[in-house]
């Protein structure tokens, strides 16, 4: 009996150490779309590690932590600790030498995937424009080009120096069958997404918003992963960081299936051109 009951303790005290090897940090009472990564990265991991405000003191022994927004992201770890970021668009992922390993979750599908959701969801695309404006994004937008062009779909790659120039940029655009910008902090403003809605709408362009829950301003759809699904890849990356292998700098959430691409662009497919 006391051999089980020893068993019994050691198995719950190991069981404690996995689950304080990875932590949280996010805004305090994390709700909406925190809310919804975190849950993703219960699920990855099988159950919910702890929770930090953004600001505290990571725990010593720590060995990941996954942020998850911009203040999370931003603030000091241990050179130790793996960082595995999400919801920070703003954010650039950087290696650290003798550091821990550092994954940034993008809030968008791999460029392969990005452009064939784009044709999914405009069947007979035949070119794209995309609007960029961070430098993480000028990879990402040059590798949908390439992507695009394996696919029968051109796709012109337009940087945005500052928001107020979108205008100007759209008006001096060449014709295209649809529209997206990057999810990038300095694009996602009222400024930039009215003025794509008006030029989508002058235009007779699809928009793709870069979140589903922005597409209903503009009636179009939404071309990114939900919160969920960062969460799930963040989650991910922690289990790899533990297991010793170096995550992605650039982590891609999975695309859905078919079954479940219904529920991720809700009712946008007739507003896309569809």
């Amino acid at each position: 009996m006391r051999l089980v009951l020893l068993a019994a303790v050691l198995i719950v005290a190991a069981a404690s150490a996995r689950a304080e090897d990875v932590v949280v940090v996010a805004p305090e009472s994390p709700s909406g779309p925190y809310r919804e990564a975190l849950q993703g990265v219960c699920d990855a991991l099988g159950s919910c590690p702890a929770v930090l405000a953004a600001g505290d003191e990571v725990p010593p022994g720590v060995r990941v932590v996954i942020a998850l927004g911009g203040r999370a992201a931003r603030q000091p770890y241990s050179a130790r600790t793996a960082l595995v970021t999400a919801l920070s668009p703003g954010f650039e992922a950087r290696s650290r030498p003798g550091s821990g390993a550092v994954a940034r979750v993008r809030m968008t599908f791999s460029p392969e995937n990005f452009a064939r959701r784009l044709l999914l969801l405009k069947p007979g695309a035949r070119s794209a424009a995309l609007l960029w404006s961070e430098p993480a994004s000028r990879r990402f937008s040059e590798a949908v080009r390439e992507a695009g062009k394996r696919l029968g779909l051109a796709v012109t790659t337009v940087e945005v120096s500052e928001p107020g120039a979108v205008p100007k940029l759209l008006r001096d655009l060449s014709p295209v069958d649809s529209l997206w910008l990057a999810p990038d902090s300095a694009l996602v403003t009222p400024m930039v997404f009215d003025a794509a809605c008006e030029y989508a709408r002058s235009a007779g362009v699809s928009f793709f918003a870069p979140a589903p829950a922005l597409a209903e301003r503009c009636g179009l759809a939404g071309l990114a992963p939900d919160f969920r699904s960062a969460g799930l890849r963040a989650g991910a990356a922690a289990r790899e960081a533990l297991a010793g292998s170096v995550p992605d700098v650039d982590a891609y959430p999975a695309p859905p299936g078919p079954e479940s691409n219904t529920e991720v662009f809700a009712s946008s497919r007739t507003r896309a051109g569809r």
